[in-house]
């Protein structure tokens, strides 16, 4: 048996702390490029129930865990308990990977960088583009900041309570000069062209994969690409309706992995060679048919 298939006294601890959690293809991911790359660590998931949260990182912590992903319901709540944050993570308000540090753990959000990366696979561009995000939670947040990142022409973004969406556009605005626009699903621009909607709400995720945040058929007739974060079930309604009227559709395992190859990259100080992203992108998408 090859070394990095044992776990010894020197394997690295690594881990997702969330509730629920186990739908996760995260320790898949991990797993098995730690493998690849003959990495003596280990990927585990902590499921921890409400209210748990500090007690969990203070004996992670204490365990000498290297680091973790944080997924729903803890990105907001896991940041007051860390030594600080980084990157996108100070915009964005919400952190999903943590670094054990001297002091503490040191919070990253590497979800934007894992979107970017999959539109940019998809050959989806921003740079003078009219953008539109549905959704004004953590998913929206970092989508709404990496797009901006990018020089958009123009950002839309519209949610059920126009309240959020409006809090949402002025934290854009103030850390980038890009026009945002906001409003509620039910008000929203009627001539508003789209050349990118990034759809970021739990609606449409099983078990409720017959829903759909957008119900008219012609608001897509209007829409050039569509993603939609959900992966699971991998073409949600919103993507069927999209692909019908000749959209370009993309799911969201492309940000799930990329966000996860980053993470990897913050914890062990390296850069993934494409030629292992490439192989182990393909291998999962056609194992768990994404």
């Amino acid at each position: 048996m090859k070394h990095v298939d044992i776990v010894n006294g020197s394997t690295k601890v690594y881990g997702l702390i969330g509730h629920p959690i186990k739908h996760t293809l995260s320790p898949i991911i991990h797993n098995t490029l730690a493998k690849m790359l003959k990495y003596n660590m280990i990927y585990v998931p902590f499921d921890v129930p409400s209210g748990g949260l500090r007690e969990a990182l203070t004996g992670a912590y204490q365990l000498n865990i290297q680091g973790m992903n944080v997924t729903v319901p803890y990105k907001q709540e896991v940041i007051p308990f860390l030594s600080k944050i980084e990157g996108y993570a100070n915009q964005i308000g919400a952190v999903n990977t943590l670094k054990r540090g001297k002091d503490g753990y040191i919070g990253y959000n590497t979800d934007a960088e894992g979107l970017l990366q999959s539109l940019i696979q998809n050959e989806i561009r921003i740079s003078g583009k009219n953008i539109m995000i549905i959704g004004a939670g953590g998913a929206a947040r970092a989508a709404a900041m990496v797009t901006a990142s990018q020089n958009p022409k123009q950002i839309y973004i519209v949610n059920r309570t126009k309240e959020k969406a409006e809090e949402l556009s002025k934290a854009v605005s103030s850390h980038y000069d890009v026009p945002v626009q906001y409003g509620s699903l039910h008000s929203m621009d009627k001539d508003f062209i789209v050349d990118l909607c990034i759809q970021t709400t739990s609606v449409g995720l099983l078990p409720g994969n017959d829903q759909s945040p957008i119900t008219d058929e012609a608001f897509f007739s209007r829409v050039q690409a569509a993603v939609d974060l959900i992966y699971n079930p991998s073409e949600t309604l919103f993507l069927k309706m999209a692909k019908k009227s000749g959209c370009k559709t993309v799911n969201g395992f492309g940000m799930l992995f990329f966000q996860a190859i980053r993470a990897f990259e913050i914890w062990n100080e390296i850069t993934v060679p494409p030629m292992y992203i490439d192989q182990l992108f393909e291998a999962l998408k056609n194992e768990f048919n994404l």
